[in-house]
């Protein structure tokens, strides 16, 4: 006979218990995880959203959608004084639920990386030293993830700008990238955001729920792009369609990684449209349709996608 614990079983019937919980944890753990990655999804959607309807808030008050970027031409040489984000995040602060944000600064600084390091200094409120949900995709495992910029933190090279948090949503530039493997900028393009771009509605000859605006990138684990508020330009804050929409990879900064919309969601990647609709696009999305789709006005036809 089998000795009985004190709680009435024996020492088979108690690893028959032991065994059966551990095939329900197992059952129930993917699951658990799918409802966790769809809350997550659902979260990035809205952020994407809250972002592409500011913007249209921003057109309805200055007839205009925001620059990409008010820089023109390549940066100066590592380590550079870093330009402010002028483009669809910062401008559009006053128009989310980042007014304090906004206000944090003196936008009348060329140099946004000194005024921020100046505001943290003296311990005043600053604008990138705490995180802003709504420029992160949950998803991202980098996400929650803030970085010492400039010549005392882990990437030396980087512009200096003290204490910050990349983000995951970036502006789509159209379908061309004017300085391939460089990130130098993009000007006079065929999409909504770009250097000095001065989209309107009336631009989006393609139809606005055919254009896309805003997509979602992934963070490199070094942290060192996607400093939404204050960065530059190209990587930073927009980037073409050029190179694809393929997945990326945990590493750290590579052109593979920053040149190309991708997320951590599997399968694909969301991307508003100019009337503020969001789409889950493919990867295995046709490459001519995913162009296409970048063009505020290039007469495309696109079909099911």
């Amino acid at each position: 006979m089998h000795k009985k614990n004190s709680d009435g079983f024996t020492l088979v019937e108690l690893l028959v218990v032991i065994a059966i919980i551990g095939i329900l944890v197992a059952l129930l753990l993917p699951a658990v995880q799918s409802a966790r990655e769809s809350a997550r999804r659902m979260s990035c959607r809205n952020h994407l959203k809250q972002l592409t309807l500011a913007t249209h808030n921003y057109h309805d008050s200055f007839k205009v959608f925001p620059p990409g970027s008010v820089h023109s031409g390549p940066p100066a040489t590592f380590p550079l004084p870093v330009p402010w984000s002028w483009g669809m995040v910062m401008l559009t602060m006053p128009f989310l639920e980042g007014g304090n944000v906004y206000d944090t600064v003196d936008m009348g600084t060329k140099n946004c990386g000194a005024e921020i390091i100046r505001l943290q200094t003296a311990g005043l409120p600053d604008p990138t030293s705490s995180l802003i949900p709504f420029l992160v995709c949950p998803s991202d495992p980098s996400s929650h993830k803030s970085l010492l910029s400039g010549p005392t933190g882990p990437l030396p090279n980087s512009g200096n700008a003290g204490y910050l948090y990349p983000g995951n949503y970036l502006g789509v530039a159209g379908d061309v990238d004017q300085t391939p493997a460089a990130c130098l900028g993009i000007a006079n393009s065929t999409g909504m955001y770009y250097d000095l771009s001065q989209s309107r509605f009336r631009d989006i000859l393609d139809g606005t729920s055919s254009t896309l605006a805003i997509g979602e990138r992934g963070i490199p684990n070094d942290l060192g792009w996607g400093w939404l508020i204050c960065g530059g330009t190209e990587c930073e804050h927009f980037i073409s369609t050029e190179e694809g929409l393929a997945p990326g990879q945990n590493l750290p900064t590579s052109l593979a990684i920053i040149q190309r919309f991708w997320s951590w969601h599997s399968g694909g990647a969301l991307f508003s449209m100019a009337d503020g609709s969001v789409q889950f696009l493919s990867y295995s999305i046709d490459y001519n349709t995913y162009v296409a789709l970048s063009t505020r006005a290039g007469g495309e036809i696109v079909g099911d996608y």
